[in-house]
């Protein structure tokens, strides 16, 4: 008995005894753009061995002239490869659905291990919100999940009016099976799985969506070109590593299987992998995209917005919203790899104040430790405690670092962290004794492991390094008693934790490059086995010196979890995210403050216990831009806490680079200059022309801060983004969605700096909207096209959206200064000569001001009355919708003055203070109101 079945490039013989497959095969079709390849790592490689007889023998299509992808799937989709239907069918009760499959017999298995049936299911949280899932038949979903805890709603049947629609193909048995997502609004495609690559195996997972456009944003993180992805056959590599970011398509530190795409009609959807292991994701122009990953499930999550940050605010209530940052953490800060002492210090916050140049944080990298050994102080850091002590009675705050590896050979000093670790079992372990190397170094002194079944390599420090184990409880509470005993020793506001991927150098080479060389050549070496060496080893690992997933990092053979449960090569990227969280309780025990931590190694919900910085950069013009593009992606993440090391991290500045670099970073949410070893120093001070315009930029900055932390507060609560991208004000402006050179934040305040050497000329784009100059308050003649703009070294261009009002604070050198001036307020008129906005106004320090209500939230309005087209009477009004009895300083406090931008014509009268009038600018400036900041009140004017 034979069954034939007829493809469009291929027939395929099956016989029901005779193995192996016959298949003939007709010419390769044109690309269309929705090729996937079978191996595409191979393809990337250019590997010669990949030719036709290999790739046909694998049940693909070869293609000799393909430009993109040569060995790919057949181009039927879920008719030839993947799964059909079996015979079951689950409705449930409106609240999921869930279907039985069966691998088709006429697939072939890329990479092996291929389950042979699964299941399917669907669940519904209402008519906003979904997700999808495949998992071997006999487990669960949750036995693929990784162990994050999720914000998950109670499954809810979708309405008749809900924002999707979920069709799955026929489910005959037998049939193909593949299922589509619309939105009922339009019928526009969200995510269609008809181009097939549906794979579940082992260790090898891939599938395929159609996408509704090619504006698709996020996944990372990832070095991109540009906010918008380039859809043609592009890889991106999901495996966190310590790798700086640079040119192609690099795996940074983080984890972030989450995009978002704007469809035709300016709607948006996002659409998150929950997933912890390496992921590989490729853009395909069809346009569509592949993912394939090395373990756990497919397992996603589908928000349907439909404005962007509806997708947002839906996701991160998903994972979990961002914390809210300490007051003075919004400030300037300071920072280098390079100290040589407390001196050098000195010298960077002496010259800083003596410039005029606002900062409220100064950092210490790892030269302030004992060769490096964290909780530790070197010989010339010993009197830091006392500089730290000094400089906080003026505002000055301090943040040092942490790394994970502790060093378990340290003599020199006593060292009770380790030992301390060691007592609480806190270290990540062997996953047995047949995968551990000899511990005997005298008879293997190249890779041996001498510390019973921990797993050691080597970082920084002096000495083979252990990895703590996150996951554990003993853990934890051992990591927090270290913080506490170190902060009685050196008073830090709050934490910089890095190289938490975890890093670990030069693993299965010879030596680490750093490696001391009187010493006997060691290092990590892991074994060969199916962990660190999976089938489909994924592009991070094929990039690496070595080709396998450990490069740079620990072994995927360790042990973690409370009970043993976990293997790293499951947890890996949870590795930076399992830290965070008992850092920042850690942080807050030991301080009784909010504080903040900085972390580099992040995944989805990480922004709930901290921020980010966007790692390693270099002093180039193209890594300027590139801070935008992640400033945006990772607000896109739920970490809108978000920054570059402002003037380049590697490489020495340029004047110039650096004067453009401290005004964008001056509108950074995390605004650091940092530089590293061995490159001159670039604090903004340095340069006389870098500290002017720095002094200017962070001084609007710093009047600007009321306004940057009530749109924190704003994030905090409900899931908004801080900085955001043109098009989520503006999602039907085709030309918005495009725009990566210019930002907002939030919905007012748009920042347009120069990104290119040489240059005083900005061509930027204006939304077609109400704009006014920030400096000048001058309503901008044109907007809906693209503009040129003379923007002199010292400037960088801001302007005000009509419709909204920014409160300001009168700027000084510290945040504990600032918070003590009188507020203004710019109001920026629209068409209907109306404008809104707020302020969020706790203490900036105590922790969880918010849950126990012990802050203020006002709103303010400005409406004009007119009688026959003509305005009598306009009213600036403040109400206070929280307010508190605990002391925060805003009772001490007056609303001194307001700039009122588009005022068609000038009063004739005002109710409070006194006024002027620029009829060249349409300004009328408010001033002596002494308004108080804790009742309401309205001001009058009158025409």
């Amino acid at each position: 008995m034979f069954q034939i079945s007829k493809l469009r490039n291929a027939v395929v013989l099956i016989a029901a005894v005779i193995i192996p497959i016959i298949i003939v095969y007709a010419e390769a079709e044109q690309d269309s753009g929705n090729r996937i390849a079978c191996f595409p790592l191979m393809e990337i490689d250019n590997d010669q061995t990949l030719d036709s007889a290999f790739c046909q023998s694998k049940g693909c299509i070869y293609d000799d002239a393909g430009e993109n992808v040569k060995c790919y799937l057949p181009l039927d989709g879920s008719k030839s490869y993947g799964y059909q239907h079996n015979s079951t069918v689950n409705a449930g009760d409106g609240t999921y659905i869930e279907h039985q499959l069966q691998r088709r017999q006429d697939t072939p298995s890329l990479y092996g291990g291929d389950y042979e049936k699964v299941k399917f299911k669907v669940t519904f949280y209402g008519d906003k919100m979904l997700r999808f899932t495949f998992y071997q038949d006999g487990s669960s979903i949750e036995n693929n999940q990784p162990p994050v805890g999720l914000n998950l709603p109670i499954p809810t049947a979708p309405s008749d009016t809900s924002d999707y629609i979920v069709k799955i193909s026929d489910s005959i048995e037998g049939g193909p099976f593949d299922f589509v997502i619309r939105r009922r609004s339009t019928d526009q495609i969200i995510l269609d799985t008809k181009l097939g690559g549906l794979t579940i195996a082992k260790q090898f997972l891939m599938i395929s969506f159609a996408l509704p456009s090619e504006h698709l944003y996020g996944i990372g993180e990832n070095t991109h070109d540009s906010f918008t992805h380039n859809m043609n056959y592009k890889m991106h590599p999901i495996f966190a590593r310590d790798q700086p970011p640079g040119d192609g398509e690099m795996n940074l530190y983080g984890s972030h299987p989450f995009y978002m795409v704007s469809e035709d009609d300016g709607s948006s959807h996002g659409v998150f992998l929950f997933n912890s292991h390496a992921i590989d994701v490729t853009t395909l122009p069809y346009p569509g995209l592949t993912y394939r990953t090395i373990g756990g499930g497919l397992d996603f999550f589908v928000f349907l917005g439909p404005k962007p940050e509806d997708v947002v605010k839906q996701y991160t209530g998903v994972i979990g919203r961002t914390m809210m940052p300490a007051y003075w953490s919004l400030g300037f800060q300071i920072s280098r790899y390079g100290y040589t002492g407390t001196n050098d210090i000195r010298e960077v916050v002496e010259r800083t104040h003596n410039a005029g140049i606002p900062q409220d944080v100064q950092y210490a990298d790892i030269d302030h430790m004992d060769n490096q050994a964290d909780f530790t102080l070197g010989p010339t850091f010993l009197d830091l405690p006392e500089f730290v002590k000094e400089q906080a009675v003026g505002g000055l705050r301090f943040i040092p670092i942490l790394d994970p590896a502790i060093n378990t050979e340290k003599t020199n000093i006593d060292y009770p962290t380790h030992t301390n670790a060691m007592l609480a079992g806190a270290y990540i372990t062997w996953f047995n004794d047949t995968l551990q190397p000899n511990s005997d170094c005298s008879a293997f002194p190249d890779d041996c492991q001498p510390l019973d079944n921990v797993m050691l390599g080597y970082v920084w420090p002096d000495g083979r390094t252990a990895f703590p184990d996150f996951f554990k409880n003993e853990t934890q509470v051992w990591w927090k008693k270290e913080m506490k005993t170190f902060h009685d020793l050196l008073p830090y506001d709050g934490i910089w934790i890095d190289m938490n991927e975890p890093a670990a150098f030069d693993t299965n080479k010879e030596k680490p490059f750093n490696y001391p060389p009187d010493k006997h050549p060691w290092n990590l070496i892991c074994p060969v086995n199916e962990w660190d060496d999976p089938p489909y080893i994924t592009l991070s690992a094929s990039r690496s010196d070595t080709n396998r997933l450990s490069d740079k990092t620990i072994c995927m053979v360790g042990r973690q979890g409370q009970n043993d449960e976990h293997l790293h090569y499951a947890v890996h990227n949870l590795y930076g995210w399992s830290q965070t969280k008992p850092t920042y309780e850690g942080l807050q025990a030991a301080t009784g403050k909010r504080g903040v931590v900085i972390t580099r190694s992040t995944f989805p919900s990480s922004g709930k216990h901290a921020g980010h910085w966007l790692g390693d950069n270099t002093s180039r013009w193209k890594d300027l831009h590139s801070s935008i593009i992640g400033s945006l992606e990772f607000n896109l993440f739920g970490i809108p806490y978000i920054g570059a090391d402002i003037c380049g991290f590697f490489v020495n500045s340029t004047e110039q680079l650096c004067e453009r670099w401290m005004e964008l970073g001056a509108f950074y949410p995390f605004a650091r200059n940092h530089n590293s070893l061995g490159t001159d120093p670039q604090d903004p001070a340095i340069w006389p022309s870098v500290a002017s315009a720095s002094r200017t930029a962070l001084n609007i900055r710093y009047r600007l801060l009321p306004y940057l932390y009530t749109l924190f507060y704003h994030s905090h609560t409900s899931g908004s983004t801080v900085v955001r991208p043109l098009y989520h004000e503006y999602p039907t402006d085709v030309r918005a969605k495009s725009i990566d050179g210019q930002f907002l934040w939030g919905p007012a305040l748009l920042i347009s700096p120069v990104l290119t050497e040489n240059t005083t000329q900005l061509g930027a784009y204006l939304p077609a909207d109400t704009w006014y100059d920030y400096y000048t308050g001058k309503k901008e003649e044109t907007s809906g096209t693209d503009v040129t703009w003379n923007t002199p070294l010292d400037k960088i261009n801001l302007h005000v959206r009509g419709g909204y009002i920014l409160p300001q604070q009168l700027e000084a050198l510290n945040t504990k200064l600032s918070r003590q001036n009188n507020f203004t307020m710019i109001v920026a008129l629209n068409s209907d000569k109306a404008a809104a906005g707020d302020l969020f106004w706790d203490d900036g320090e105590t922790i969880d001001t918010i849950s126990t209500k012990q802050y203020h939230y006002i709103r303010f309005s400005y409406t004009e009355t007119i009688v026959n087209g003509v305005a009598i009477e306009g009213v600036l009004n403040m109400q206070v919708q929280v307010n508190t009895s605990s002391s925060n300083g805003l009772e001490y406090l007056k609303m001194d003055s307001a700039l009122i931008y588009g005022l068609e014509k000038s009063p004739k009268s005002i109710n409070a203070g006194i006024f002027d009038y620029n009829a060249d600018t349409k300004v009328a400036n408010l001033f002596n109101l002494a308004r108080p900041m804790t009742s309401n009140w309205e001001v009058v004017l009158t025409f």
